[in-house]
Formats: structure tokens, C-alpha cells, sequence
């Protein structure tokens, strides 16, 4: 499949994915006047050597797809190679800080980018693909195209699937490029927190193999999340579930209705429950409480492990202390 077909294929099929509204996210975030277009893929940024970016995405961390000699490439990518609408002085006077930003990023939560590969090109050279690291200085050069994500044959190609890592790409795109935290804006993510029943569906791409179960960090999330998806909505009713629901630029992995209350649910993977709880309270209090004000009123962290007595003293500690209601709960799969 040419790239232009596949591009325009994924213009279509994103209607349905949160990537669709890239442009109208785009507009939010840089405080345009008006959205810059509907689709993901302009025929402006649609190459016939090969390959295609996000229309806009010239300075930004750009969503790209690519042909490789393994097959295809999609996921994220910085371009420091100039033209006439992005020179040189442009380049690294934008750049280079969202570098930075991506490399905080990656040492702050390894796990977003724990199945992506990691290359980069310049002119007719490419290195070989390696795990994700952070982005090393010398290769923050002039012409050097720098890119992290996925490689699959031709034949093995999936529409719905590049979509869906799209989607979990969103989050790592918003972290570079949405410049909130640094210069305040009138627009920003902190809209008021809105139960939505219709990002409740979990999507399995294929059967996961044992090992995958036992060893892949993402695979094992999913598997727990659908887990408890089953007993919140047995105990709650389904219509009272939601998962990965939207609120201040991150998706919860479980929010429950009850009453005129919310009950937020974070799931981590981790070796004991003392560092599901380590890993999972920064982001529960950000989800519940930022930017002042109270969206819910249980805080539960999910993991595999049983929760011992001293952690349980911990729990009750905060709670006592501070008001903080958090909650561990225990899901076996």
C-alpha cells in the first residue's frame, strides 16, 4: 500500500478514535482562531518518497508514518531537517526544548514508551532500531529525522491498531507540545470533569499469547483493567462504569457513578502493592483534585498484589492526617 492511500485510509477510519479531533486539539492548545483543517493528514504533508506527518506537524513532535525496509513505521517523530516554512534558526529555537520535555518524560514514566522502537535517519543513513531511551544530544543535529514507535511488515499492516496507538500516543503529543504548564492560557485542559459512558469499551487487537500475559507491562494493564471492569460493574451496574474516561488531558482507567459521586481507579504494575502505591498516588490526586477542586470522592489504586498491614496503616495514616480518601484494592487475573 502506497503511503498517500494508507494516509487517507486513516483519515477516514479515525472518525471514530480520539486522534480524529487532532486538529481541533491542535487549535486548543496553541490558541488558534480556527482549527487547522479537519484530518490528521493533508495532502501538503503527504510525501511521495515515502512517508507522511500531521498537518501542522513541521514543528511540533509530529505524528508520522513511514515506509522502512522492515515495512512500515508509525508513531512520533522530530524533523530537524529545514525547508522554506521551517528553517534553521526555527529548528533549534523550537525544538531543542521539546526535546527536553520528551526526555523528562521518558525517565519520569518509562512505561509510555516501554514497546516502542527508537531510530533515527540522516539523508540515505539510518541506525539501527533500538528500545526507546532518551533522545542523546549528538544526534540533536541539523538534517537528522529523529523517530520512536512501531515497525511492522507490509502484510501485518492494521488500520484500527496504528489508530489505537495513536490514541495512547495522545498523551505523550500533550505533554511536549501543550505548553500549559509553562505559559498559562485562557483555554486549557482543566474543563469541568464529565462521567462518559462512551469510552467504555475495551479493545483487545488478538489473542495475547501466556508469556505476553506474564511478562508485557501493557498487556497485563489491559487484562487487569477489563478484569476490573467485570467486578466494578457487577457491583455498580454498567451503566454506572466507565473506562478510560477523559478528564484534564489523561484518560482514568476506571471511574464508577454512584449517586451523585465519582469513584476514581488507577491500575499499576508493579512487583508489591507498596509500589503500586508509589507509582499511582501523584497521578489519583492530579486526576481528583487539580486544578483546586474536589471530582472525586474515593481515590483507589488497583493492583495484583495483597495489601500487607503496614500498608494499610499507611493508608489509614493519610486519610487520617490529610483527608485523603485512597484506597487499595486487589484484582487477580
Amino acid at each position: 500500500m502506497e503511503i498517500s492511500e494508507l494516509a487517507l485510509k486513516l483519515n477516514e477510519a479515525s472518525r471514530k478514535y480520539k486522534i480524529g479531533n487532532l486538529q481541533e486539539i491542535r487549535k486548543t492548545i496553541k490558541g488558534l482562531k480556527r482549527r487547522p483543517g479537519k484530518e490528521i493528514f493533508h495532502l501538503a504533508t503527504i510525501r511521495d518518497k515515502g512517508w507522511a506527518f500531521h498537518y501542522g506537524g513541521r514543528p511540533e513532535l509530529q505524528f508520522n508514518i513511514g515506509k522502512e525496509e522492515e515495512g512500515l513505521r508509525y508513531g512520533l517523530a522530530f524533523s530537524l531537517e529545514p525547508c522554506r516554512s521551517f528553517p534553521k534558526a526555527d529548528i533549534f529555537k523550537i525544538l531543542p526544548r521539546k526535546i527536553l520535555r520528551l526526555n523528562c518524560l521518558i525517565r519520569e514514566q518509562p512505561v509510555l514508551f516501554s514497546e516502542y522502537k527508537f531510530f533515527w535517519h540522516k539523508h540515505s543513513e539510518r541506525s539501527h532500531p533500538t528500545n526507546m531511551m532518551e533522545i542523546p544530544s549528538d544526534i540533536i543535529k541539523l538534517d537528522y529525522f529523529i523517530f520512536f514507535g512501531k515497525l511492522v511488515k507490509e502484510n501485518e499492516l492494521d488500520i484500527e491498531e496504528i489508530l489505537q496507538e495513536f490514541d495512547k500516543m495522545l498523551s505523550i503529543y500533550l505533554s511536549v507540545e501543550d505548553d500549559v504548564d509553562l505559559v498559562p492560557k485562557a483555554e486549557d485542559y482543566n474543563e469541568p470533569f464529565s462521567f462518559s459512558r462512551q469510552d467504555r469499551i475495551l479493545v483487545f487487537n488478538r489473542e495475547y499469547t501466556s508469556i505476553e500475559r506474564e511478562t508485557n507491562i501493557d498487556v497485563r494493564h489491559s487484562e487487569i483493567q477489563y478484569k476490573l471492569k467485570e467486578l466494578l460493574e457487577k457491583k455498580y451496574g454498567a451503566q454506572n462504569v466507565s473506562i478510560e474516561n477523559f478528564c484534564c488531558r489523561n484518560r482514568i482507567d476506571a471511574v464508577v457513578k454512584y449517586n451523585s459521586e465519582y469513584f476514581f481507579y488507577e491500575i499499576k504494575i508493579a512487583n508489591t502493592a507498596r509500589s503500586c502505591i508509589r507509582q499511582a498516588i501523584g497521578q489519583l490526586l492530579e486526576y481528583a483534585y487539580w486544578p483546586g477542586e474536589k471530582k472525586a470522592s474515593r481515590i483507589i489504586i488497583v493492583g495484583e498484589h495483597p495489601l500487607r498491614e503496614d500498608g494499610s496503616k499507611y493508608l489509614e495514616f493519610l486519610n487520617a492526617q490529610f483527608s485523603l480518601p485512597i484506597k487499595y484494592m486487589q484484582v487477580v487475573i
